[in-house]
């Protein structure tokens, strides 16, 4: 098993706890990362190398319920780009690039909404559109449809399955890797049984404290996001 990398607490102004941590050059070019569904703040950890060589900063935040984070019940992607901004405050940065994968792609974009010209670009790495759209549900992966629908409906049923999930990652990190590229195309499962170990690590730390946050996720990214993406100013990739 991998030991969870330490995160710093931030007191919010609602009284939650935000945990962070950054790996890279800490004189570098601050990229703010929101991480990916199922996992935690810590899947940058195996960035770190390729960051401090490419002179990046990066910061990664447990969103609410996750990992180290309090949480918040109802949340939207606004909150989290609210909590992406104290942060940064807390940090003293005047301007950040943003990285969202997956799930963390909308808040991303929700991010670079709310900052504006704080933000210098966003990248997206397979996110997707606002989900309480016509049409956009049935284009989710069949986990996500499945997790999404149960998050709304049978919320019993989908914290058994975030905890199975979560002691697969924890203890058989193999098992857990090729449960997760099961149906993936075959470049995609390369991808993740290559960094398998530091996926179920961070898989096994989104949970370490319960599913609340799991189940919080896949009520949230259903929900009206509050913009739209042709709202988004600043340059996307």
């Amino acid at each position: 098993m991998t030991t969870p990398p330490h995160r710093s607490l931030l007191t919010l102004p609602d009284g939650r706890v935000l945990a962070w941590l950054e790996v890279g050059d800490s004189d570098g070019v601050v990229v703010l990362c929101h991480h990916g569904g199922l996992v935690s703040a810590s899947d940058v950890v195996p960035l770190a190398e390729a960051a401090r060589g490419a002179g990046v900063r990066l910061v990664s935040f447990d969103r609410p319920g996750i990992g180290g984070s309090s949480p918040q019940p109802g949340r939207t992607m606004l909150d989290g780009a609210r909590d992406a901004e104290r942060l940064l405050d807390h940090l003293g940065v005047g301007e950040a690039h943003l990285l969202g994968w997956s799930m963390g792609g909308q808040y991303a974009l929700a991010t670079a909404h709310h900052l504006g010209a704080r933000v210098r670009r966003t990248a997206l790495v397979a996110g997707c559109p606002p989900l309480d759209e016509p049409g956009t549900l049935a284009e989710l992966n069949a986990m996500d449809r499945s997790f999404t629908a149960l998050a709304q409906d049978h919320v019993r049923m989908l914290e058994v399955k975030a905890a199975v999930l979560g002691g697969l990652a924890r203890f058989l990190p193999r098992v857990w890797a090729r449960a997760s590229a099961r149906g993936e195309p075959a470049v995609d499962a390369a991808a993740i049984a290559a960094a398998g170990g530091h996926l179920a690590a961070s898989a096994a730390d989104a949970v370490a404290h319960g599913t609340d946050g799991v189940v919080e996720e896949y009520r949230a990214w259903v929900r009206p996001w509050g913009f739209m993406p042709a709202d988004v100013a600043t340059p996307v990739d």
